[in-house]
């Protein structure tokens, strides 16, 4: 049986109890091209409220025995529209999450919300771990699925002197501790410029995610220092046609700022930049749509005028003029 929503006319989502699966993220995506259709955008008036709770990626990297009903039951409360289902998919035995995904077991997952849930848009996505010496069998691995929306990301980075899981403390703070800022990082934009023209994503994720534990050795990232590298995968990124991610959890975490910051959102913008997410990447409930207000006022500012969601692998637009002048679109549980 279907959950009743009392979300309709852009109500706001309760507080209270309930339960999200570890690692949720929300996503909204791409400025409107002139002569799209977006009539589908304002039906009902459904896109009035928490634009950016709207499409929420759950990245699962140990099992979990949580059935989906709790799931949507509690998008349902937060007034999710439109939810999106992300798996990690990670191909190095060095990962933890080498070999977690169970594509049947996912797919079953979808098929039991949709029917708990059919009134909320669920999308079925992936993030992949980018790796350029396992590009063709990633490639390979993505050829024939029907995902609606794919994220290329990249995590494992191998030096010339030893390799470092830039998301993960221990094998990121081993490294940096040894090397200097730009022994660092530069093999980490390297990568992302590879990443960034395989094509293999419909957005890159958490664009210099390198400086989430860096910041503790080197200090507050500043991005004017990798310039050159910075736009040269800016311009790979809008010449392969895919986007950015503004990924709001840095707010929270060491660096204080999301991934990116204004000044590498502005100078893709200025190269051409069209397609533009906004994620929360929230780990814990507490942190859903944590920080996406934030994230919108910094698309406003680099010049960004709309987002979408996506379906199919194709984009659907929102313009941000639609989507409503509250300040705080939601808090969620725990302030």
């Amino acid at each position: 049986m279907a959950t009743k929503s009392s979300c309709a006319g852009g109500h706001s989502p309760k507080k209270g109890s309930g339960w999200l699966p570890d690692e949720w993220r929300t996503l909204v995506t791409k400025p409107w091209p002139p002569g799209r259709d977006t009539s589908w955008s304002n039906a009902g008036g459904a896109l009035r409220a928490d634009v950016h709770g709207r499409v929420v990626h759950r990245h699962n990297r140990e099992a979990s025995v949580v059935d989906q009903a709790r799931r949507v039951r509690r998008a349902q409360e937060l007034c999710l529209v439109e939810v999106g289902l992300c798996e990690h998919a990670d191909f190095d035995p060095r990962d933890r999450s080498y070999r977690y995904l169970d594509l049947a077991r996912y797919d079953r997952e979808i098929e039991t919300a949709r029917a708990i849930a059919p009134q909320v848009r669920l999308r079925q996505g992936v993030e992949i771990t980018y790796q350029a010496d396992l590009e063709a069998e990633i490639r390979a691995w993505l050829a024939g699925k029907s995902w609606d929306y794919v994220i290329a990301s990249v995590h494992l980075v191998d030096y010339d002197d030893g390799w470092a899981m830039v998301s993960e403390p221990s094998a990121a703070e081993a490294y940096f501790g040894k090397h200097s800022q730009r022994q660092a990082y530069l093999t980490y934009f390297e990568e992302l410029l590879r990443a960034a023209r395989s094509g293999l994503g419909d957005v890159l994720g958490h664009f210099d995610l390198v400086k989430r534990y860096g910041v503790a050795h080197y200090g507050r990232f500043e991005p004017a220092t990798f310039a050159e590298e910075i736009r040269t995968v800016l311009r790979a990124v809008v010449e392969a046609g895919v986007g950015l991610e503004i990924n709001a959890s840095g707010l929270r975490q060491a660096p204080g700022e999301p991934y990116p910051g204004l000044a590498v959102l502005r100078w893709y913008r200025e190269l051409g930049g069209e397609i533009l997410a906004i994620g929360s990447d929230a780990h814990r409930v507490e942190h859903l749509a944590a920080g996406t207000d934030q994230a919108l006022a910094l698309a406003r500012a680099a010049g960004f005028t709309a987002i979408t969601t996506f379906e199919a692998r194709a984009p659907r637009w929102i313009a941000l003029d639609d989507l409503g002048q509250r300040k705080t679109f939601l808090q969620p549980d725990g302030g």
